[in-house]
């Protein structure tokens, strides 16, 4: 009886929110197709000169990325045809199932994402990153299968490396064109990439650096790029979906989601706001923890680094079962690096949710109630596009 009610009563409050927010106008500005919505500062630009806690996000991205993740958690706790339904999804009955399913190695082929070789210290999860305690207070490994550990790292780009000229030369990424098996039209390379850790033992996946195609594209190609334009295969939580995929004999223990060395603006003012609501500093592990029950919850689960996540769970409920993320964990590397410029990490927990009603939203007023997902190829100048992480050379 009790679970009855608490599932009913996250459905009332989802009702709530998509009636007050008007959730069917709420864009969450994260394309199927990218890990990526709204930055502030370019790949190579400068690192900020004041401590991140001492920039909050505004008033208007608080809002956005609190119901951003407030929708995105009715979508996790709630069934895959009410997260269907939220997302707009045209198929009878609704569904939030992604069309990628299995390893992926064919269609990331087809869609011109090549394997190249991670950077060698990405793996080193306690020593580079250096994160030992997090690791260690969760029962993880900090070091790659070749030092011994249980993380194996990857990195897939869109373009080929290798493709030579008749010469002999590599062609840049930007003359580079493709076609996709079953598709009449030919495709430009973008370059995008995406590097993470996967450590399928113990249920962890690592966000490293990300690129996704259409900030790519958009410094690649000079130009704003369509959506037509993109590989339908982009969206980051699709690309580690295949790579989970793979020589995993459990893959429903999926516990932990990292993202380390945020060097985002955007994620380090909804982090500086999440702190100071809190009462709170950055500080070393075991961090500060915030429910995604909460505001600051919301907001973080909402951002750039953690909406493809809830994705990844959300669009394979059929493989994965009903999981959700109860809380998420903000702290700072273990060293004593001047607090005003260290970068950030983040952990999402994810734990078994209850079982809802089969479509708790079916013949309620949120059954027009849409999480849209707005492509991010518009008003790229206006900030409406980002990578989550950004190299410093």
């Amino acid at each position: 009886m009790k679970l009855t009610v608490a599932v009913a009563a996250v459905f009332i409050v989802c009702s709530v929110v998509a009636r007050v927010v008007k959730v069917q106008l709420i864009i969450l500005y994260l394309a199927h197709g990218t890990f990526h919505v709204l930055a502030m500062r370019s790949l190579n630009g400068p690192r900020p000169k004041v401590a991140f806690w001492d920039d909050p996000a505004s008033p208007e991205d608080w809002q956005k990325y609190t119901a951003k993740g407030g929708a995105l958690m009715c979508g996790l706790e709630g069934s895959d045809q009410t997260a269907g339904r939220l997302m707009g999804d045209t198929r009878q009955p609704p569904s939030a199932a992604s069309k990628f399913n299995g390893d992926l190695q064919t269609e990331l082929q087809d869609w011109y994402w090549r394997p190249v070789h991670p950077a060698t210290y990405s793996c080193s999860i306690s020593q580079h990153w250096q994160i030992p305690h997090a690791v260690e207070s969760l029962g993880l490994s900090g070091t790659s299968k070749a030092q011994g550990g249980d993380n194996e790292c990857f990195r897939t780009e869109h373009w080929d490396p290798e493709r030579r000229d008749d010469d002999g030369n590599q062609i840049p990424a930007v003359n580079q064109r493709y076609t996709v098996p079953g598709y009449s039209k030919q495709y430009r390379a973008t370059k995008a990439h995406y590097e993470f850790g996967v450590n399928t033992k113990a249920g962890a996946i690592h966000g490293i650096y990300l690129e996704g195609p259409q900030a790519s594209a958009k410094g690649l190609w000079g130009k704003l790029p369509k959506k037509d334009e993109l590989p339908e295969l982009r969206a980051f939580s699709d690309v580690i979906w295949g790579y989970w995929n793979r020589n995993n004999p459990d893959i429903k223990n999926i516990r932990y989601f990292f993202m380390v060395g945020i060097s985002n603006d955007l994620m380090n003012e909804l982090i500086a706001s999440s702190l100071t609501n809190k009462k709170a500093r950055l500080a070393k592990w075991p961090g500060t923890e915030f429910s995604t029950a909460t505001d600051e919850g919301h907001a973080l689960l909402g951002s750039p680094n953690g909406a493809a996540f809830a994705y990844f769970l959300m669009q394979h409920k059929a493989q994965l079962g009903q999981k959700t993320i109860t809380k998420i964990t903000v702290f700072r590397p273990d060293n004593d690096d001047d607090l005003d410029f260290v970068d950030a990490s983040l952990v999402f927990h994810v734990e078994d949710g209850p079982e809802p009603p089969p479509d708790a939203m079916a013949g309620t007023d949120t059954e027009d109630a849409h999480i849209v997902r707005k492509s991010t190829t518009a008003n790229v100048d206006n900030k409406d596009v980002v990578q989550v992480h950004e190299v410093y050379m």
